[in-house]
């Protein structure tokens, strides 16, 4: 049992008097949030011809990501992939030490490739086309390597964004969206969620909007909270330097489903990135939340602590070192490595949103090699970066001992010779020379992409009460759902977030769809 009540960043549902409600609406599925799930549900709910109103805060829907996680999709059948999924269950749940809801993991497995099927052929209706980021190997190396699994749905987007597309779709069946439209509360009435009370961000005037089978709440989990974020995650807040939240992200959806009467996870997570990069002086507590993202940093390079030692396996999931790291002096890491990076780089073979090598199989990447090259140097103009010939001078310019930093890259060099990371087990493959000039470094911390803990769901998308009981008419989908992560966000999954919320969001259009008016 939680007792989020006693939180500061909870407080209480406004009062609005019925004599400040200037309009209502009626509809018969509600939608809170603009984002990938809103979209998704949106769409597939009017295309199973619920009357549907999406309502959103911004003046602009947001990016529907750019990675989706599927298994059994047309595209892997085609590419001949295969997944164990009870192997990738195993590390789900050893992920999460076992703190999630088992069967939505199942239920995730089992209708995952026919969400991806239905998103690419909505996408392509815009033009865009949806590839497989696979051709690499999901083992490196049995003894030392985590499994990767075969996952990413990566789109080519056209000139049409996907938002658009996704709009498109849901207007083509009749769906309406209402912007400039924020969520003040919930109305349960009679045990039941019958709809919200909304309010027009430009005019300030309030609205009730009635929905007759359901609202969905996806509003984007609190990233861009920092208030939450200190009270819910303050081992998160330790280990990040910047935030690329791109919705609202304020936990409007969370805090209104608790004002409901919904259980919020025990366990709060997040999704972090081990890309931000702090000035030379900066640690991610002193840092005023505006490093630089980048790339670059997520390759497994040598690693050390600000006394200059090295101090955790490179070759880990990305927020792994990032754990580690929080143990360190300052809560951070520097990033060394020399002018053979390019070559390095090819030889890394990583998967996902980190890879800068093309996919076998057509896929793009996330970011191409001259672009990261052109990044990289942007960052060292800025300062954020040193560039030197030696390894003292590097060690001065990241405010590190000289000495330490020396003797850890001496002895790095001596494994890399060796083949073979006798001191902390690291994937030979990942092993790379620190010996041409110039040398590289930064100081290097988290990337906050979302926060993923959230109200909790059964297998119908229904919120559920303190008591486990569903809570009639309300329905949780994307970061403002929980039971799915916990303690930290299963990285070896590319894609899992946004594969797990088109999935849940289809799923609980159909759900809706089903109800009697």
């Amino acid at each position: 049992m939680n007792n989020n009540s006693t939180f500061d960043w909870l407080g209480k549902p406004p009062e609005i008097d019925d004599r400040q409600i200037t309009g209502v609406h009626k509809t018969e599925m509600l939608v809170v949030g603009g984002g990938l799930g809103g979209l998704v549900c949106a769409a597939r709910g009017a295309e199973a011809g619920v009357k549907t109103l999406l309502i959103e805060r911004k003046t602009h829907l947001s990016h529907p990501k750019n990675e989706f996680a599927g298994f059994g999709s047309r595209l892997q059948k085609q590419d001949g992939v295969e997944t164990d999924k009870w192997e990738l269950l195993r590390d789900a749940l050893m992920y999460s030490a076992f703190d999630i809801d088992e069967k939505l993991w199942l239920l995730w497995l089992e209708e995952s490739g026919a969400a991806i099927d239905w998103l690419s052929d909505c996408f392509a209706e815009g033009g865009s086309i949806m590839y497989l980021q696979g051709g690499y190997d999901t083992r490196s190396s049995d003894s030392h390597a985590f499994t990767k699994y075969i996952s990413g749905h990566r789109p080519v987007w056209s000139k049409e964004p996907g938002a658009r597309t996704l709009r498109k779709h849901a207007e083509k069946y009749g769906a309406e969206f209402m912007m400039n439209t924020s969520l003040v509360k919930l109305i349960r009435e009679n045990d039941r969620v019958t709809g919200c009370i909304a309010q027009d961000t430009v005019s300030g005037e309030y609205m009730r909007i009635e929905a007759s089978k359901g609202v969905v709440v996806a509003t984007g989990g609190y990233a861009n909270n920092t208030e939450m974020l200190d009270a819910l995650q303050p081992h998160t807040r330790d280990v990040i330097c910047t935030s690329i939240c791109d919705g609202y992200g304020m936990g409007d959806g969370i805090r209104a489903c608790i004002w409901a009467g919904a259980m919020f996870d025990d366990v709060h997570s997040s999704i972090v990135f081990d890309r931000g990069t702090l000035r030379t002086d900066e640690t991610p507590r002193t840092c005023a939340l505006d490093g630089k993202s980048n790339t670059i940093n997520a390759q497994p390079w040598l690693k050390v602590n600000l006394n200059g030692e090295r101090f955790a396996n490179e070759s880990v999931p990305y927020d792994f070192i990032l754990h580690a790291s929080r143990l360190q002096p300052g809560g951070c890491y520097c990033v060394i490595f020399d002018s053979k990076y390019a070559s390095d780089i090819e030889n890394f073979d990583m998967a996902g949103c980190s890879r800068v090598i093309p996919f076998s199989t057509g896929a793009p990447t996330r970011v191409s090699m001259p672009k990261l090259i052109e990044r990289l140097e942007q960052l060292v103009k800025s300062g954020r970066f040193v560039k030197v010939d030696t390894i003292s001078e590097l060690a001065k310019g990241l405010n590190i001992p000289a000495d330490n930093l020396v003797r850890t890259v001496d002895r790095y060099n001596e494994l890399y010779r060796m083949g073979k990371d006798e001191d902390f087990g690291k994937l030979p493959s990942q092993l790379s020379s620190i010996s041409e000039p110039p040398f590289y470094g930064c100081r290097s911390s988290g990337m906050l992409l979302s926060t993923v803990d959230g109200i909790r769901i059964n297998t119908d998308m229904n919120a559920l009460d303190e008591n486990h009981r569903p809570i009639p008419g309300l329905y949780v989908v994307g970061n403002d759902s929980g039971g799915f992560f916990a303690h930290t966000y299963f990285n070896n999954i590319t894609g899992c977030a946004a594969g797990r919320t088109v999935t849940f969001a289809l799923r609980t259009a159909r759900q809706i769809a089903a109800l009697e008016a």
